[in-house]
Order: C-alpha cells, then sequence, then structure tokens
C-alpha cells in the first residue's frame, strides 16, 4: 500500500450526546475552526526546513462572551509513529507537558511554524511491504477559545481522545464550538518531490471574482433561492504526476485535486468538487451551487484546494448579502 497524505489536515474534536440531532453542513462555520493546514513542502526531503501555515477562523456568533480564540503548535513533531498513526504519538506529550496546568507558554503560538524533518526519517521508518520506502512526521496544532492543558485521558477509547484540551479561567474544559485540536502530516520520500496547487481564482455566476471585491448577492428573503454557480479554476499543471500511483501497463498516473468551501452564512451545496481525476485529467463540470442566506450582511467565503499528496492552496474572499 502507498503512503498517502488524504486528508493532509485533520480535526478531532469530541461531540457529546446520542442520537441524529440535525447539524449544520460541515461547511458553515459557526464555530471556533480550523479550515486547514499546509506545508510549503507537501513531500520534504530529510534534512530540509518546512514552513507549516494554518488556515483558522472564529466563527462564533458576535458579540462573543468567551476568549478570543488563539492558535498554537505543539513545538515538538512526531517522527516515524508506529503504524503511521498519529495517536502513536500521543505518549510523548506525557514526556514533555505537565498535567493540570496551562502549558499555554511553551508551545508556539500564531498562524505558522517551522520545523526540521529529522535526517534519518525514511531510513528509521519501517520497511513498507510495497512501494518505495517513506518516513513521515507529524505535526499537532490547536485553536483555543482558552488555555491549553495536557490531560491524562483514560483509556477505552480508538482512537484515543487527544492529550491537549482548552479550558476557561475557572478550569473548565471547552467544547468543540470553542476549540479543534488538529494533525498534519508531511512525507519524505527518496527523490520525490511535491508542490501546493496553484488556485489562480474563483468565478461565480461564470464571471471572475476580484479577490479584494469578493461577492455580491442578494439573500433569500421568504422565498426560495436557487444560488448561483461558484467555481475554482486551478491550471493543469498543478495535477503532478505521482509516481506511486501506476495503471495496469504501469505508467504512472497524476493527482487527484478538489476543492473544499466553506462559509460563515448561507450554504455550499456539496461542500467539496473534484476538479481533476487521476484517470480522467480535468473534469468536466466543477461548479456547486452557492446557496445566500436568509438576511443581508458581510460574510465570508473559502475556497481550500487539495490534492492527494498533502498539497493545500486557499483564498478568502469577502461575501457582500444584500
Amino acid at each position: 500500500m502507498r503512503a498517502r497524505a488524504i486528508p493532509s489536515l485533520s480535526l478531532l474534536a469530541a461531540l457529546a450526546g446520542c442520537g441524529a440531532p440535525a447539524f449544520d453542513p460541515p461547511n458553515l462555520v459557526e464555530s471556533v475552526r480550523v479550515l486547514a493546514i499546509r506545508a510549503d513542502k507537501p513531500y520534504a526531503a530529510p534534512g530540509a526546513m518546512v514552513s507549516m501555515e494554518m488556515l483558522a477562523f472564529d466563527g462564533r456568533p458576535k458579540p462573543v462572551t468567551g476568549a478570543p480564540m488563539r492558535l498554537f503548535w505543539v513545538p515538538v513533531v512526531c517522527p516515524d509513529p508506529a503504524g503511521d498513526a498519529y495517536f502513536a504519538c500521543y505518549p510523548f506529550f506525557g514526556a514533555a507537558l505537565r498535567p493540570g496546568v496551562d502549558v499555554s507558554a511553551e508551545l508556539t503560538e500564531g498562524t505558522r511554524f517551522s520545523f526540521e524533518m529529522p535526517a534519518d526519517l525514511i531510513t528509521s521508518h519501517a520497511p513498507p511491504k510495497s512501494g518505495a520506502p517513506y518516513g513521515v512526521v507529524v505535526i499537532f496544532a490547536m485553536a483555543c477559545a482558552g488555555h491549553v492543558q495536557f490531560v491524562e485521558r483514560g483509556g477505552g477509547t480508538l482512537p484515543p481522545r487527544p492529550p491537549l484540551g482548552c479550558f476557561d479561567p475557572k478550569g473548565v474544559e471547552l467544547g468543540p464550538d470553542d476549540s479543534v485540536f488538529a494533525y498534519a502530516q508531511v512525507f519524505s520520500f527518496q527523490g520525490r518531490t511535491n508542490t501546493n496547487p496553484v488556485l489562480d481564482h474563483l468565478t461565480f455566476a461564470g464571471a471572475p471574482v476580484d479577490p479584494a471585491e469578493g461577492i455580491t448577492l442578494d439573500h433569500c428573503g421568504q422565498g426560495r433561492c436557487d444560488g448561483a454557480a461558484l467555481d475554482t479554476v486551478v491550471p493543469g499543471e498543478s495535477q503532478e504526476p505521482d509516481p506511486a500511483d501506476r495503471d495496469a501497463t504501469g505508467k504512472a498516473l497524476k493527482e487527484e485535486v478538489w476543492v473544499a468551501y466553506y462559509v460563515t452564512a448561507g450554504s455550499v451545496s456539496g461542500g467539496t468538487a473534484l476538479l481533476y481525476d487521476a484517470h480522467l485529467g480535468k473534469m468536466p463540470s466543477t461548479s456547486i451551487k452557492l446557496q445566500p442566506p436568509a438576511t443581508a450582511g458581510e460574510e465570508t467565503l473559502w475556497a481550500v484546494v487539495h490534492d492527494n499528496r498533502g498539497g493545500v492552496s486557499w483564498t478568502q474572499v469577502p461575501m457582500h448579502v444584500k
């Protein structure tokens, strides 16, 4: 089996309760959210410096009564965890952090974080059953509207609960509306590289979108709105060859590339669209419907482009709802 960074970002949050409540669409940002994490080198050579960047947003209703959102990185990366499982890294939290106290000052705060890939990352990884040798580093991050504490969780769940929690000044652990624990992976293959896809521009109702001007649309009011077509333009050069994926003749295929949309109001039908397929290339239809919200206001839309080898790019545009 080949090693692939799909997805390049995972979010870990506990949802309380049972049954089947009617959740809001996942592309609707109404809480503290980490929307994406990207590396400047999605495939990085051993010994290379890698710069990470986090896209996050505080979508809680304004005015917010709690603390402002803060962004953190765990400053120690986890190389080659057992089975490439992110939760196999959790024991190192206990070795580096004290439980039950505010450890925010021991973390790296902000949207960016840099680290050096271990020089022996590939050679220290267990040999794969098939495919080229590789190594992987796991990086952990957190968005928290409070302070961060290391928590010694009890066992019994798989995957286990994250070992970092977000707490208010009274020591009460906050829920998923106020915090997100996330991880990302950066892979290393000898002689292989990958670049982040290029997000050229968005189109709305068939017209290019100026990122500074954004999108202007009417609110739904009392009636039913059909929405208008939203699309993301990514040049064909961004679909790079993937040496690990080959067809029946042995020919190397290309990456899959897709886009995920997020909004602070309204909705995007489906939330994601496949832009390039490994076998078919550019998809003939990639637009989806942007449904306006029921009320006027100033909102935000994000488009996050991914490839299946950990590449990520994004754009953020204002959404003026009349």
